[in-house]
């Protein structure tokens, strides 16, 4: 039996693992490449189009707290500016169309920001989900490994059966 070390590296943003384990177990598994660990941010960014990501670009900085405060100030400066010079007098229909109009913009910009946020968080998800079963795979193949060496060296491992089984049954879902 011969259990090497895994040696983690990262290549071009995505993190893969080498791992050898071959052994004469009863059904263990020959694992020589771990499947890669993908960088899911560099991956969502890549499928957008460049449109796409200007919408990202306007909708990230319409969500901040410096795009409500130049709101509040270009607001507050406009309307005695517009009373003083008489250029927009009150009810302010320049400043109400200018307003309007960026807004039906920006309704639809934030709407594919929203779409990106969305397929973003469900690329995350599925890879997640991915990577959790191989996590779980794996722990589950090292245990077959440790209860058979300690098998092997003659120890006890009732106990420890007992103990895997009833986590096992413990964790079962609805």
């Amino acid at each position: 039996m011969r259990v090497d070390t895994a040696v983690w590296g990262k290549q071009g943003g995505v993190y893969s693992g080498m791992s050898t384990m071959t052994a004469g177990l009863p059904g263990s598994v020959d694992i020589t490449n771990h499947p890669l660990v993908h960088d899911v941010n560099a991956e969502h960014a890549e499928s957008l189009s460049p449109v796409e990501r200007i919408c990202k670009r306007i909708a990230d900085s319409t969500g901040a707290p410096i795009a409500l405060a130049l709101a509040i100030i270009v607001q507050i400066v406009w309307i005695p500016i517009g009373i003083i010079t008489k250029l927009d007098p009150y009810p302010f229909a320049f400043l109400l169309t200018c307003s309007n109009v960026l807004q039906l913009i920006l309704i639809f910009i934030l709407a594919v920001g929203a779409r990106q946020s969305s397929a973003h968080a469900e690329l995350r998800a599925e890879h997640d989900h991915s990577s959790i079963s191989r996590l779980l795979y794996h722990q589950e193949v090292q245990e077959n490994v440790l209860l058979s060496i300690a098998s092997k060296i003659e120890c006890d491992v009732a106990d420890i059966k007992a103990r895997i089984e009833q986590l096992a049954a413990d964790d079962v879902g609805p």
